[in-house]
């Protein structure tokens, strides 16, 4: 091999290692992914909340259920309620009765949705999704139990 051709190849090499290891960084992860399918569910609530639309939408009430499943941990939680802050803000005006009501107006238990435009989701996300964990159905039954016996 010669060594224009040796310096030919060894520069194909490296400059796809290059290319490679820079698309590694540009590469969406799924937290992003999420976050994007996160801001379209909760697009579908935009016009409620904001005061366009009258009714609330089925798709909206399907997106905050999809938005909840989406964050079984607290960093999750966290990360998809800036998420959807972000959308809240960019829609513009936001009915804060309306916002806080959405869960319940849908029937779907989420602890982590922004009712506000300066709403802080680094403090005010609570560590529980809302769904009480077993040990505390457990707890509750133990002290029904007990508070029959001590009579």
């Amino acid at each position: 091999m010669t060594p224009t051709r040796y310096l030919a190849a060894l520069a194909a090499a490296a400059s796809l290692l290059f290319m490679l290891g820079g698309l590694r960084g540009v590469k969406a992860g799924p937290a992003d992914n999420d976050c994007a399918v996160a801001q379209t569910a909760f697009g579908d609530c935009t016009g409620y909340i904001a005061g366009v639309e009258d009714k609330l939408s089925p798709r909206c009430c399907r997106g905050l259920a999809d938005i909840r499943d989406m964050a079984p941990t607290f960093d999750r939680r966290r990360a998809l309620c800036a998420c959807i802050h972000k959308e809240m803000v960019a829609a513009g005006k936001v009915l804060t009765r309306r916002a806080a009501t959405l869960p319940a107006r849908c029937g779907v238990r989420i602890s982590f949705l922004p009712t506000t435009h300066d709403f802080d989701c680094y403090r005010y996300v609570p560590r529980e999704n809302m769904r009480a964990p077993n040990f505390v159905h457990a707890r509750c039954f133990n002290n029904r139990v007990h508070n029959l016996f001590s009579i």
